[in-house]
């Protein structure tokens, strides 16, 4: 023992716990102990359990009075206890409650073992002795001094309690039992006292060792750093000569996908140019032909009707020449994205009363409606109105172009600094392969476009362009022959308070 304490005095342990005065050191070593103890202590405790149920034979062939209650405590109550805390052993976050539930578990089953002998102590020698395991054996399972020895008194002290109150125990039986009792936990405390001192040494010198470890990694570390220093310019040469290599790799990469790109773009461009000519021509020979035909009209009814067919060629050719320009001066790079302040329902309101008289709205009879996210004091907000509007208009006239009955929805929300946008038809839908080059430029073009529905194609590659430059993008989900949502999202800034004359 004196050894014992000797280590102990130098570990800075209690002498009564058993545990470090530093919390850290402490937690430490209850992880060290739970990785090298849990593994035997499982297989102990689960031996125990064994151990236990099989006294149960003892049980039936000394007693049939009171058999069904012995079983009932044995079976019932003190072995599914044991087995649980053996399972919980395979759960490692439990690891920081494996001792208290083993303790619990040992009192719990030397309660029952006590009970069968205070009730019957004349025919259960066989439980004496396993009490007296219980008393000098809970070393085996790994129980630490400091739960052990409160277990054990414990335990000793229920005995004491049920025998003198309820049991029929003889006096001269009574301290026999305990000098056996009081003894096997005097062994068992020291057993457990000496292994804890064991283990908590072998957890200092390894602390101890680690340090030393630690002060040669270190010489170590100063030494590599010496072949560092030593190897560092051939090091430094053979990366710059890699990354020459792979610089050069890169930049061959780069050229054939520029080259790539440039034969694409310019057989997107022919197809392009060759359907614009085609575009341009349609509306121009309509224009012609029916100006002609003007002076050949038999009646005012015939003359409007030339007039509106000019007129309609030459909204289209108009829309066209405004989408060739914007996408040149998109190709350009010479757009500017230009801020002011404005009211967002009046710019939903103005596109509203626009979109009631468009040709598609009326003739189709389309329910238009609006949904304004917020009220006309709150609608204020700070972008570039010209671009907003111009990508509204291509896509709620997408929306008249495609949708044959039904209605047309246009709404907005503004969550924090970002303004969501949404155009919801019931039109003809698009196909996901169609989807996937929707917004493309050029490409969009050399697509087919939905027969019998005019229009340049250009609408929404320039769309995107404007919502990219103003710090936006632009989705779309659609099922065909149902219908298709157009949402788009773009940062906006609010007017302060002095900015509003407030």
């Amino acid at each position: 023992m004196e050894s014992s304490f000797a280590h102990i005095k130098n570990m800075d342990i209690n002498r009564v716990t058993l545990r470090f005065t530093d919390r850290r050191r402490e937690q430490e070593f209850q992880n060290y102990y739970y990785d090298n103890s849990h593994i035997a202590s499982r297989v102990s405790f689960l031996l125990t359990a064994i151990l236990y149920s099989l006294f149960g034979y003892l049980d039936y062939i000394t007693t049939t009075e009171y058999l069904d209650a012995f079983w009932t405590i044995r079976y019932f109550i003190v072995l599914p206890i044991l087995l649980i805390v053996y399972i919980s052993t395979f759960f490692r976050r439990l690891k920081e409650y494996w001792q208290p539930l083993m303790f619990f578990s040992y009192l719990v089953a030397a309660t029952g073992i006590s009970i069968m002998i205070v009730v019957l102590p004349e025919d259960f020698i066989y439980s004496n002795g396993l009490l007296l395991i219980f008393f000098a054996g809970y070393v085996f399972i790994k129980l630490r001094f400091f739960w052990a020895s409160v277990a054990g008194w414990i335990s000793l002290i229920i005995y004491n309690l049920l025998a003198l109150n309820f049991g029929n125990i003889e006096i001269t039986a009574l301290v026999i039992n305990n000098f056996f009792f009081v003894s096997a936990n005097m062994i068992g405390m020291f057993a457990a006292y000496n292994a804890e001192v064991f283990d908590r040494r072998n957890f200092f010198l390894l602390e101890q060792v680690e340090a030393k470890n630690r002060d040669i990694a270190e010489i170590n570390r100063g030494l590599e750093k010496k072949v560092e220093k030593r190897t560092a310019l051939l090091n430094r040469r053979n990366e710059e000569l890699h990354a020459e290599i792979a610089r050069r790799i890169v930049i061959e990469q780069e050229l054939v996908l520029a080259k790539e790109k440039a034969e694409q773009s310019d057989k997107l461009k022919s197809a392009f140019l060759a359907n614009m000519s085609h575009e341009i021509r349609t509306p121009m020979n309509g224009i012609i032909g029916f100006a002609n035909l003007l002076r050949e009209a038999e009646n005012n009814e015939e003359l409007n009707e030339f007039i509106d067919i000019i007129i309609k060629n030459g909204d289209h050719l108009l829309n066209l020449i405004n989408d060739i320009i914007d996408l040149s001066k998109i190709e350009a790079g010479i757009l500017k994205v230009n801020k002011y302040p404005f009211n967002l329902n009046e710019l939903t309101d103005e596109l509203y009363k626009t979109f009631l008289m468009n040709p598609n709205v009326i003739e189709r009879n389309l329910s238009l409606k609006i949904v304004n996210g917020n009220s006309d004091e709150d609608s204020v907000i700070v972008t570039d109105r010209t671009r907003l509007n111009q990508i509204l208009i291509n896509i709620i006239n997408n929306a008249c172009k495609y949708t044959d009955r039904g209605n047309i929805e246009i709404g907005y929300t503004i969550k924090g600094d970002q303004l969501h946008f949404y155009v919801k038809d019931t039109g003809i839908g698009i196909s996901e392969e169609q989807q996937e080059h929707l917004f493309e430029r050029f490409m969009q073009v050399t697509l087919n476009n939905t027969p019998k529905r005019e229009g340049t194609g250009l609408g929404l590659a320039i769309t995107k362009t404007y919502l990219k430059m103003m710090g936006g993008n632009i989705q779309v989900r659609s099922t065909p022959n149902v219908g298709s949502t157009f949402s788009f999202y773009l940062p906006i800034e609010f007017l302060k308070e002095d900015e509003n004359g407030l």
